[in-house]
């Protein structure tokens, strides 16, 4: 009996499979959109073998946000436009004392801005962001530490430093174990910077940590339309799987996938998005049309979308035009600006700032007080400025002419002046 619903469940599988192959026949492109597990903390601290804290299900998160980087071109874009803004074009100070300090800062002769520049870098790509400290006799030493080699100790007052953790068991010997601020250790501290997130008590996570998947789908876009310029691939339908998928899985099923819905045809092609859902056994099928590449092209600007609306980022910026429009206006780009330092870059730039200048106050007795950060906007705001509104008649008759005399009332701006003669006008009437 047993074996005859074998054989039953062999036939119906068989002719599933046949029917299948003979509506589709079909070429593939395989893209493994998972990303990982990053739902939680460990919460027993006692099961963990060594003194500090992964970071992620397999500990490497860093190094996945650091590999994303490098992949998407939205991203990466984002990244550095907020890493620029937020360094703009240096510090400024009217302390002479801190105006040497913030020139030369380490041995290494960077400057604070220089150091400021990779927090704030690391910062926006891992919410995480690192500065070691070294005190000497009458003065201290400021070093960027890369975010992707730390990792918290249990306690939360030790940061180890390792420059590999793929491989920890075989450089274990390499890592460093400095610890947080007050605390000094060897004359040496640690600042760590945190973007807070909610059950992390850790580590913090970057603001695009939602659009993890976004991200690596640009990616996958920009090589599959690579190969497709190459191989004339051009897809009639986009599958999308949800899953938890590791590189086994993900081979396994590709492999599935070709003896399932390969037939002799070849005269559809369909590529298959793998990615992480809540729904693990859910399917979505996207059906294109191939005489139109506007469903392919909707999903480029969707997954642009996605990413900047995740960095809490303005399109502006970022050289996304809006619908019908051809490109964008001085006006708008400094209308973007704005909303980004008032949301995003004058926010961190405290966040990252202020325990520098409470370090340096504390352990040198300078002055930070008026230590601040020159912005630079991307686009010149004089055009918005009306020279009648901000120079006086004989101001602008100068830049004129510096040999044009003044005049009467010359004193006055334009305005000013053309409503007096307005006004005696008036009068004479009268």
């Amino acid at each position: 009996m047993q074996n005859q619903k074998r054989q039953n469940q062999k036939q119906r599988n068989q002719k599933k499979k046949t029917q299948i192959k003979s509506n589709f026949g079909a070429k593939y492109a395989f893209v493994n959109l998972s990303t990982p597990q990053i739902s939680t903390e460990v919460k027993d601290l006692d099961r963990l073998r060594e003194d500090w804290m992964p970071f992620g299900k397999d500990n490497l998160f860093p190094q996945y946000l650091a590999e994303l980087k490098r992949q998407s071109s939205t991203h990466r874009s984002v990244l550095a436009q907020k890493t620029t803004f937020t360094t703009g074009a240096g510090f400024a100070t009217e302390n002479e004392e801190l105006k040497g300090f913030i020139e030369d800062v380490n041995a290494n002769g960077e400057s604070l801005k220089d150091c400021f520049k990779k927090l704030a870098d690391d910062y926006y790509t891992y919410g995480n962001a690192f500065l070691e400290g070294v005190i000497y006799d009458g003065g201290i030493n400021f070093y960027h530490k890369d975010a992707s080699t730390a990792r918290l100790s249990k306690t939360k007052s030790h940061v180890y430093f390792n420059p590999d953790w793929a491989n920890y068991k075989r450089n274990k010997e390499k890592t460093q174990r400095i610890p947080i601020y007050p605390n000094v250790a060897g004359s040496r501290f640690i600042i760590h910077y945190k973007d807070y997130e909610s059950t992390f008590n850790f580590y913090g996570l970057p603001d695009y940590v939602a659009a993890l998947e976004h991200i690596a789908i640009d990616y996958e876009i920009g090589k599959y339309n690579h190969t497709a310029f190459k191989n004339g691939f051009s897809p009639s339908a986009i599958v999308t799987v949800n899953g938890d998928f590791g590189e086994a899985e993900a081979e396994k099923f590709v492999e599935t996938a070709k003896d399932t819905l390969t037939g002799s045809g070849n005269n559809s092609k369909i590529l298959f998005l793998v990615k992480n859902g809540d729904d693990a056994n859910s399917t979505d099928v996207q059906v294109l049309n191939n005489k139109e590449d506007g469903d392919f092209l909707d999903l480029q600007k969707l997954t642009d979308q996605n990413i900047i609306t995740a960095h809490r980022w303005q399109p502006a910026l970022s050289g996304i035009v809006s619908s019908g429009k051809m490109n964008n206006t001085g006006s708008e780009i400094r209308i973007a600006y704005d909303l980004a330092m008032s949301t995003v870059i004058r926010d961190t730039t405290n966040i990252l700032l202020s325990p520098i200048k409470s370090v340096i106050n504390r352990e040198l007795g300078i002055d930070t007080s008026d230590l601040t950060v020159v912005y630079e906007p991307p686009i010149s705001f004089l055009a918005d400025i009306d020279p009648k509104q901000v120079l006086t008649v004989n101001e602008q008759r100068t830049m004129l002419n510096k040999d044009l005399p003044e005049i009467k009332d010359g004193e006055l701006l334009i305005s000013d002046r053309q409503f007096i003669r307005v006004e005696k006008t008036t009068t004479n009437v009268d």
